[in-house]
């Protein structure tokens, strides 16, 4: 069946203005007032930069660094010592060279992944002091962004929202010798470190910690002099400043729009989230202006159907297949044979290997089986330039702690699954320490972003592991992140020993939605609720049954609309699903973002009363999902994704509306007990 087509038919109002004599005066146009000489410097996140030299005005005890930036790629990262953060700077006084002295850190300011992060070291110690935020900035779009010390307290702030706040009561190192920089970090000869990919506007220093109010006052407007303002970069091309060195960065005309005031906050939503809507339907938002000034909308409106459901394949324990002389090989190609031919009409966007990919860490001839099977994944196609995403959790029997040996050898595993073969692969994450052993890996579909974190089967679970493990997850809060562990759950739904330490990492970590794992040979799976936030943890091994588990795999198919996984066991080589309790079910997660395209309707020059669309009439029983981008006299803001769901008449959609938002006449609440899903006692016997 054909996805309906948005029409959007608009009537604009008049613009309200006033007028000079009688009623058959035509109102004035709305206009904006006039802007400021705009511009920025654009970096190219490979060698740009530019500095001040030595300022030791800028050397700071407590200061507000604030800046409008426009992240375009990557860039490359520097640290800011140990035990602080690797940063792609936005703006930068030293960095980690040396503890204890004055090649220390004094502040660093940038990306840290996906988010901002800024940090110093302190005068008594050289400790580091970071603080990292929680919200994505969005590339290609400009956001202000900046980070204050009041001698107490660290706060970060996006767009003039506080996005963090952590205490570290330390001093800064004021006295540092490193020379300011923009878009990178310069060390005490000079050399710089890290470079930004994007654009840097209206950057200022200041010499104490500015509120929250003044930061929102302040960010909209050009400040040249002020109380406390050390030093400022406009960085318009016609207003050079002859004390900023820059080195390959290259001017741009298209900067921030300043002193035009702030943009429109949008006060509401028609249809609200989650709305029952008839199937005519009109997109409205209610907007707060400081001014008059005349305003641009535009809606973004898409169905969501089975179009858009996509797969992740789970692959269990293989190593029975790899044996020599068992010809059992063939179970393991059939899958990676089958995750290729089926790749297009499952939409296969990942693969996850639970570990244990070989029985024997000795034997090469078992290496050989996998590294073949696996190297399928790797075959370049049409829009898969590196191949099928995929990664592997390090098994007990891929690195050797079995029996008494608690001490893992990687050696074998990263000869034929490290670093050297995922390098330069864009899925790779990359790794912790300088080995495969624990890795992470990106993939997406529809607008979705999903990172798998995959941690070695270890019996003594270093913490700085998980520490890592948990700052990926930090570092793309927009994520959707999975958690790949050999041995995650026991026959009988507990945790195992290492699994309750990541499960404690992790907890709190709000996009870590799903978390899985083989070693036992058996089926079950878990849901752990912390401070309102699920994880569901699941359990497939098959290499305790007839011929090592005969191809069995798990089949996650995901569909947005729904906002559910439908968890399936199937083996290829038999062309069989089992479908009990344990090996076939549904569970619920958020899926928000994953989708086709947008379909868009423009409104220009609207006014606060005039900024509705009809989106037609659309199918009866469908969800949407929609948002609108609002634009004010260069000023923009973007709202958040809204769902709404069409039904047979609007009365109807009233009727349910008003139901949904009545309180039940009396509380039965529907308890989803945590804890395994399915409980037996564990049996120990099923480990290898």
């Amino acid at each position: 069946m054909l996805k309906p087509r948005f029409v959007v038919l608009v009537t604009l109002a008049s613009a309200c203005s006033a007028s000079t004599g009688t009623g058959d005066d035509a109102p004035s146009p709305l206009t904006c007032p006039e802007p400021s000489a705009g511009g920025a410097l654009s970096f190219d996140g490979v060698d740009d930069y530019a500095t001040t030299g030595l300022r030791p005005d800028l050397g700071l005890e407590t200061f507000t660094i604030e800046a409008w930036v426009r992240r375009d790629g990557d860039g490359i990262s520097m640290t800011s010592g140990n035990g602080g953060l690797r940063l792609v700077p936005i703006a930068t006084k030293g960095l980690g060279e040396g503890d204890g002295s004055n090649v220390d850190c004094n502040y660093a300011f940038g990306f840290w992944g996906d988010v901002i992060g800024a940090d110093f070291e302190d005068v008594a110690t050289g400790a580091n002091h970071p603080i990292i935020g929680k919200t994505a900035i969005t590339r290609d779009v400009w956001h202000h962004v900046a980070a204050t010390y009041d001698g107490t307290t660290w706060r970060l702030f996006v767009d003039g929202v506080l996005d963090a706040k952590v205490v570290a009561n330390a001093r800064p190192r004021a006295d540092s010798i490193h020379a300011f920089g923009l878009g990178a970090a310069l060390d005490s000869a000079g050399v710089p470190h890290g470079f930004l990919h994007g654009a840097l506007d209206e950057v200022r220093v200041w010499k104490h910690a500015r509120t929250a109010d003044e930061i929102v006052d302040g960010m909209y407007r050009t400040i040249a002099q002020a109380d406390g303002l050390v030093a400022r970069w406009g960085l318009d091309p016609d207003a050079a400043d002859p004390l900023l060195t820059i080195t390959g960065a290259t001017s741009l005309v298209d900067g921030v729009t300043l002193d035009q005031g702030a943009p429109p906050v949008v006060a509401s939503m028609t249809p609200a989230d989650g709305a029952m809507s008839g199937p005519e339907v009109t997109l409205d938002l209610a907007l707060e202006m400081g001014m008059t000034a005349p305003v641009d909308v535009t809606y973004h409106v898409r169905e969501l159907s089975d179009a858009d459901d996509f797969t992740i394949v789970v692959m269990p324990d293989t190593q029975i297949y790899t044996l020599e002389g068992r010809n059992l090989e063939h179970y393991f190609h059939d899958q990676t044979k089958w995750i290729r031919q089926h790749r297009a009409d499952y939409n296969i966007i990942g693969v996850i290997h639970n570990g244990d990919l070989i029985n024997n860490e000795p034997q090469l001839y078992q290496w050989g089986v996998a590294d073949a099977a696996m190297k399928r994944l790797e075959v370049a196609e049409p829009g898969l330039p590196d191949g099928m995403p995929y990664g592997i959790a390090v098994g007990n029997h891929d690195n050797k702690v079995l029996g008494d040996n608690r001490i893992p050898n990687t050696d074998r595993f990263n000869r034929f699954f490290g670093v050297s073969r995922f390098a330069g692969r864009s899925y790779y994450g990359g790794h912790h320490g300088t080995k495969n052993d624990n890795s992470w890996f990106t993939f997406s579909t529809g607008g979705l972003h999903f990172v798998v974190v995959n941690l070695m089967y270890d019996l003594d679970q270093d913490p700085a592991v998980l520490a890592w493990a948990r700052s990926i997850f930090q570092m793309h809060p927009d994520s959707f992140g999975i958690l790949n562990t050999h041995f995650l759950l026991t026959s009988g739904g507990a945790f195992g020993p290492q699994a309750r330490g990541i499960y404690a990492a992790l907890r709190d970590v709000p996009n870590v939605q799903l978390m899985t794992g083989g070693h036992i040979s058996d089926e079950n799976r878990r849901v752990d609720t912390f401070q309102g936030h699920k994880i569901h943890s699941m359990l497939a091994d098959y290499q305790g049954r007839a011929d090592g588990g005969a191809g069995f795999m798990r089949i996650w198919e995901f569909s947005p609309a729904n906002g559910t996984v439908s968890v399936r066991s199937y083996s290829p080589t038999l062309d069989k699903y089992e479908t009990d309790a344990d090996s076939e079910f549904t569970i619920e997660v958020d899926l928000r973002g994953a989708g086709g395209p947008f379909r868009e309707v423009a409104i220009t020059g609207a006014t606060l009363d005039a900024v509705e669309a009809s989106a037609g009439v659309l199918e009866v029983g469908k969800t949407y999902e929609w948002y609108a981008d609002v634009e004010s006299c260069g000023k923009r803001v973007t709202t958040p994704l809204q769902r709404f769901t069409t039904v047979a008449s609007a009365a109807a959609a009233r009727e349910l509306d008003h139901a949904r938002q009545k309180p039940p006449r009396r509380k039965r609440p529907q308890h989803v007990a945590d804890g395994p899903v399915h409980v037996r006692p564990d049996v120990p016997a099923l480990a290898d």
